[in-house]
């Protein structure tokens, strides 16, 4: 061991080996500053079941890009839903706000739609979709992916309807046959109140939505009667299945300014109503019908001259106990725009439209518009020999006067000849037709009427045989009388030699030539008779018996 000099201290050694430590440690606190500094907030997302989810395992996304992963999966303290943990990045931070939504991607397949499909390779995830609003920490899980994602351009617009019919959430929306949006979803609030369709259109289509943009539910298929046969028309096989709506924008209303997000519409029926909206004056008259109305349905048309000008609001039965009579009165409602009256020829001061016409003979009439399906609607139409009557305004609604129908002429008139043929004696005439039939049976039972129709047979038998009879001798009769018709016509040839050479001898005034001349004619006259008896028998051999 080599001895210090005096006054001199031994240095301590540190080794270089404590170096290495040090190192580790700063690298340490490195990572964990890092580590710390790269960290984003924990948020907590409640969904109501816990499928697809998985603690250290399941990630959260946002167009397939990592923001931060599931760390604990917990029920809540009353078992209603499922409470996940999840630590975000830190760039994810700006991006978490009260309008930011979470849903899990999981396979989902409908008749509309197929989507999650590459979740059964590498598993489900939690998708965000970043929203605006102040930040927030805790959010509530969508069970259902949004229709549209936030960052789509469009706007918004709310839509009434009394009935919902087959739309729902990614239901189509459709401008001439092009789809430009969805449905978002709807708000029930009483039953009492409309439905409010949440409807998005996308841009750059939703400029196309004005103030008067009529809105019309395309969810079936239509198929109407026309002059040229049947019209069949359907949006789409997507309409059909998960409904639809249709939209467009009427003349009128094209120079408006495109509508602000959140305007509300009217959702039509169909898209008839959009022609029918257009017409806003109207006017309800009362109807009452004689006998059943079976057949005629509230929204019924009402046509006047074929052409539809209102519809029937109510149908319903009234009791007058003083008369013990029960009515059932008709509203209907008609369209003002479609009755105008000529601007040649004005009404007088403080006349309507509707009393002249029921001065000139206007009534309201039920008529059949399917015999198949037995359904009816009211016409309004001019019936020159109608009584006189006119507009009844007694009551709170005016009354116009109507006319039987054809159907209810028929049955009045069945009813007449049955009550008429009910009223006959039949009984009576029935006695006396049996009494006839009787009287005819006992005359035919008689002896005497039997040996008259025998002594008739027998006359009849011996007719026939004598007819046989004749027809065998007039072959003979015949051939006699024409050998008799030859001879004379000889002795006319014969005659006129004589008569030749005696008018050489003798010449033509000489009372000879007169005599024979004479002679001759009658000789003619004869076998012109003898000729035609001769044919007149051959035609007819039964006048020998009956003669002429």
């Amino acid at each position: 061991m080599k001895l210090l000099p005096p006054g001199l201290k031994r240095r301590p050694h540190v080794s270089p080996i404590w170096a290495v430590p040090g190192v580790a440690a700063l690298v340490a606190l490195w990572l964990v500053y890092t580590t710390l500094s790269a960290q984003g907030p924990r948020i907590t997302i409640t969904f109501a079941t816990a499928d697809g989810l998985e603690a250290g395992k399941t990630q959260i996304k946002h167009n397939n890009v990592q923001l931060g992963v599931v760390e604990t999966v917990e029920l809540s303290q009353d078992l209603s839903h499922v409470v996940v943990r999840a630590r975000m990045l830190k760039t994810a931070s700006r991006h978490l706000n009260e309008g930011t939504r979470f849903w899990v991607v999981r396979p989902r397949l409908s008749l509309t739609n197929f989507s999650g499909l590459e979740t059964l390779v590498a598993g489900g995830h939690i998708e965000m979709d970043p929203g605006t609003g102040a930040y927030a920490e805790a959010f509530t899980g969508l069970e259902l992916p949004p229709v549209v994602r936030a960052d789509v351009p469009g706007r918004e617009f709310v839509l009434m309807t009394p009935k919902l019919g087959a739309l729902g959430p990614g239901s189509p929306i459709y401008f001439r046959g092009i789809q430009v949006g969805e449905v978002l979803g709807y708000d029930f609030a009483a039953a009492e109140q409309d439905i409010a369709v949440h409807a998005f259109v996308r841009a750059p289509y939703d400029t196309l939505v004005r103030e008067g943009t009529r809105f019309w539910s395309a969810s079936g298929i239509s198929l109407t009667p026309g002059g040229q046969g049947f019209k069949f028309q359907i949006e789409s096989l997507q309409a059909v299945i998960s409904g639809g709506i249709a939209f467009e924008t009427p003349d009128t209303a094209q120079g408006a300014e495109p509508a602000k997000e959140g305007t509300v519409f009217a959702l039509l029926d169909d898209h008839e109503s959009v022609a029918e909206s257009a017409y806003t004056v109207h006017a309800r008259y009362r109807v009452e019908f004689e006998g059943s109305v079976h057949g005629l349905d509230p929204g019924a048309p009402v046509e006047f001259k074929g052409v539809k000008v209102g519809r029937v609001v109510d149908v319903h039965l009234e009791f007058d106990p003083r008369g013990n009579i029960v009515r059932v009165p008709v509203t209907i409602e008609l369209e003002r725009q479609h009755l105008q009256q000529s601007a040649d020829t004005p009404l007088p001061p403080g006349a309507s439209l509707t009393a002249v016409l029921i001065e000139h003979g206007m009534r309201a009439q039920l008529r059949s518009s399917s015999l198949i399906t037995g359904q009816l609607y009211v016409a309004l139409d001019i019936f020159p020999r109608a009584p006189p009557d006119k507009l009844d305004t007694s009551g709170p609604v005016p009354r116009i006067p109507t006319v039987p129908g054809d159907l209810e002429g028929i049955t009045t008139s069945l009813t007449t000849v049955l009550d008429k043929i009910s009223a006959l004696p039949l009984d009576q005439l029935v006695r006396d037709l049996d009494a006839t039939l009787q009287s005819y049976q006992r005359v035919a039972d008689m002896p005497e009427l039997r040996q008259s129709m025998h002594s008739l047979s027998q006359a009849l038998a011996a007719a026939e045989s004598l007819m046989r009879n004749a027809d065998t001798q007039a072959g003979p009769l015949l051939a006699s009388l024409r050998k008799t018709s030859d001879a004379a016509q000889d002795a006319i040839a014969h005659a006129d030699e004589t008569l030749a050479s005696v008018n050489s001898g003798y010449g033509d005034d000489s009372q000879v030539r007169r005599d024979l001349t004479a002679l001759l004619r009658q000789f003619q006259d004869a076998a012109r008779s003898v000729k035609a008896l001769a044919d007149s028998l051959e035609q007819h051999p039964e006048a020998l018996v009956r003669g002429r």
